[in-house]
């Protein structure tokens, strides 16, 4: 079994020490490539991030960002900060002004080009992503802008969609909470419109999964069916956060049309948008129709549906 099967086998079981493990291991035992060895530190801070270890996972990915400084081509210097579960990490250890250092560091050094747009996209989606989930929301400005710039240098770059929804998404939270009303207003006007328009027969149904973490995973274009599913049910979900109930509901309409099967975030995301726009006999009949969850099992995701009487 090769390095990168053994390490399928501890994502797919769910075993985050194990892999660091394994991984360090592997850097020990083998002389490494600078992708490859990119790939264990990046793997790594993702292990300590998922066991909520912010103190491992600051010491291991601030030397990920030394030794990435030193070994990296300039052009891969985003790859250190291209994933937002690793940054929100280490916020619980009061590390996260740390990984803005980082995003810095590689927005001042990484040259914009073609061969590595999917990366810069990712590392500005992490950054916008994780000022929104810790309420930072008038930091996210300057992430939107450099998000906004990158989309405007290809209209022809084959992960155009997904990135223009991510866009709009953390947009709407930005003007939401910076009470620019109108401006929410106009851009999900603007952004439901071209929904509309999607044309599903040009998007390949699923794309070829990468190994985790690896420069070519980070770099990918997500413009698959299933991705844009995905971008969807993520711009439902924030349509709930900002109040566009019946936007939220309608558009979790079309991905379900779609055949993408929410999970119970999405799922009581839609529950609530329900609720605000149709009612309680609604969301009884919403309910009935998806068997695999109770209220009480999205309560957790959606506190609010505490409100629903009957």
């Amino acid at each position: 079994m090769n390095i990168a099967q053994a390490f399928q086998e501890t994502v797919v079981r769910g075993d985050h020490q194990g892999m660091i493990d394994l991984l360090k291991k592997y850097e020990q035992s083998s002389k490494l490539s600078v992708n490859e060895r990119g790939w264990v530190y990046w793997n790594v801070s993702d292990g300590y991030a998922l066991l909520r270890e912010p103190e491992l996972l600051y010491a291991n990915h601030r030397a990920f960002f030394e030794w990435g400084k030193e070994n990296l081509s300039p052009e891969q210097l985003h790859w250190i900060v291209s994933d937002s579960t690793q940054a929100l990490s280490l916020s619980l250890g009061n590390y996260f002004d740390h990984w803005i250092d980082w995003y810095q560091y590689a927005s001042d050094h990484a040259p914009k080009l073609d061969t590595n747009r999917g990366a810069r996209f990712e590392s500005h989606r992490a950054l916008g992503g994780s000022l929104w989930v810790l309420e930072r929301y008038s930091e996210m400005d300057s992430v939107l802008e450099n998000l906004n710039q990158l989309i405007q240098e290809d209209d022809s770059w084959s992960n155009i969609l997904f990135a223009r929804i991510t866009y709009n998404k953390q947009r709407l939270v930005y003007l939401y909470h910076a009470g620019d009303f109108a401006g929410v207003e106009a851009l999900v006007n603007e952004t439901m419109d071209w929904i509309d328009e999607i044309n599903d027969g040009a998007l390949r149904i699923s794309r070829k999964d990468e190994v985790v973490g690896s420069w070519e995973d980070i770099n990918v274009s997500r413009n698959s069916q299933r991705d844009i599913n995905i971008a969807l049910n993520n711009l439902a979900c924030i349509l709930t956060d900002i109040e566009r109930y019946e936007e939220s509901v309608n558009l979790f309409i079309q991905i379900q049309e779609r055949g993408h099967h929410m999970n119970a975030y999405g799922f009581s995301k839609w529950i609530y948008s329900i609720w605000k726009t149709r009612g309680t006999e609604a969301v009884k009949d919403a309910l009935a129709v998806n068997a695999s969850y109770e209220i009480a099992d999205l309560v957790k995701h959606t506190p609010k549906l505490l409100e629903i009487k009957g």
